[in-house]
């Protein structure tokens, strides 16, 4: 009959049993030695789910720092909301816009927080015979042998032995 131990390997959730290994690992143990005691398959299985752990943990504890700065940050807005809010009805218009400077920066930073901005394009415009010519004409100029496919305007560079080019049309690129 089986055991009905919480702490039988086979009575463990992946979760509980992959917790179980990286304290395990915590307290000096050798993945080998865990694998075994908690019926991982081998070692590796034993240091993958304890990997799995901790790159959930690290992913969870990121979005809780997160989710804390975005809370500071919007009752910083609050307040300064606010203070731009009695600066306007004091008049005192001097004071007005470092007060909506302050504002812009901390919405700045919360975008930056929450991924808010839309990602800069970038538009590269290169083609792959231009950086074929610009390769074979750099690897000339280094004295490589540049193979025919990729010689620009038929410009072929040296395939002797003396490049160390095998004559049995071994792979051009290895020397």
């Amino acid at each position: 009959m089986g055991s009905t131990s919480p702490t039988d390997p086979k009575n463990l959730d992946a979760s509980e049993k992959a917790r179980q290994a990286l304290q395990l690992r915590r307290d000096g143990r050798q993945w080998a030695e865990i694998a075994e005691e908690l019926g991982y398959r081998d070692p590796s299985g034993a240091y993958r789910a304890a990997k799995r752990l901790l790159d959930r943990t690290e992913f969870e504890a990121v979005e809780e720092y997160r989710a804390i700065e975005a809370d500071r940050l919007d009752e910083a807005h609050r307040i300064q909301a606010e203070a731009l809010e009695q600066l306007a009805n004091s008049r005192a218009l001097d004071a007005i816009p470092p007060a909506v400077n302050a504002l812009v920066k901390i919405s700045d930073r919360r975008s930056k927080l929450l991924g808010l901005d839309a990602p800069t394009r970038v538009d590269v415009a290169h083609s792959g015979e231009d950086f074929a010519a610009t390769a074979a004409r750099l690897m000339k100029e280094i004295g490589l042998a540049v193979p025919s496919e990729f010689a620009a305007d038929g410009d072929v560079g040296e395939t002797s032995d003396s490049q160390g080019q095998a004559e049995d049309g071994g792979d051009p690129w290895v020397r």
